[in-house]
């Protein structure tokens, strides 16, 4: 499977080419393992699940783009969406799917480089891959799947997506490793991944796969702080 899956949506196939070949023109010199599907027709049954990005259009012949945003949103809730289209006064309709960004069609050109510059920042940020040596294996890990951590012993527990690993060393250690402001300790037994933060309370964090961890009285302030940084990030 590709590191990075793009979706290019639109039911008109010489805008999905335009746009996959100016992703590739970009892409192609930072980003070594990505694939693009082009999706022309049948959204229902291909466009929800999987993607990383998504190109939308929102006037589909068959079906609403935001719409289909919405779905997106229910299974791939950190999907990075991009509304393409010639209906400009649907940007403000859009906002409630929380689009990364928005191609106007008629000035297409300039918006695509800015949209494209921006999504490699996020990229380089987010889906960076951590390489740990976890009992005497290489693993590779891609950033934006590590949901929490958790410190046991003398063991950091990394709670992913899909697994969770042992890894023997202290936070310290593990943070110098991962490298990234989006891990941030809230607890002196937990840190976690904001990407991946749906609410935060007084004396607790609600992840987005449902878990509840206790945020610790020394780290309320540097929370707090740290996650008003990453959403103006």
């Amino acid at each position: 499977m590709s590191f990075l899956l793009i979706k290019i949506i639109d039911d008109d196939p010489i805008m999905a080419n335009n746009v996959s070949a100016i992703i590739e023109e970009n892409f192609s010199k930072i980003f070594y393992d990505y694939s693009i599907e082009k999706i022309t027709k049948d959204y229902e049954h291909s466009c929800y699940q999987n993607g990383d990005i998504y190109f939308l259009d929102i006037d589909l012949k068959e079906s609403n783009g935001i719409k289909i945003a919405e779905k997106i949103r229910k299974y791939n809730y950190n999907a990075i969406i991009i509304f393409v289209s010639a209906m400009n006064d649907m940007i403000f309709d859009s906002l409630i799917v929380q689009p990364f960004h928005f191609i106007r069609k008629d000035n297409f050109k300039n918006d695509m480089d800015i949209t494209l510059n921006l999504i490699k920042k996020y990229v380089i940020n987010n889906y960076k891959i951590i390489t740990l040596n976890l009992k005497g294996r290489k693993t590779a890990i891609k950033l934006s799947e590590i949901v929490y951590l958790e410190s046991f012993l003398h063991e950091i527990i990394i709670h992913t997506l899909s697994d969770s690993y042992k890894y023997i060393g202290t936070f310290n250690s593990m943070f110098e490793l991962i490298n990234s402001s989006n891990i941030i300790r809230i607890h002196k037994s937990y840190a976690i991944n904001m990407f991946w933060m749906k609410e935060i309370h007084k004396e607790e964090i609600i992840m987005n796969n449902g878990i509840i961890l206790n945020i610790g009285k020394k780290y309320k302030e540097n929370v707090l702080l740290s996650y008003k940084e990453y959403l103006l990030r």
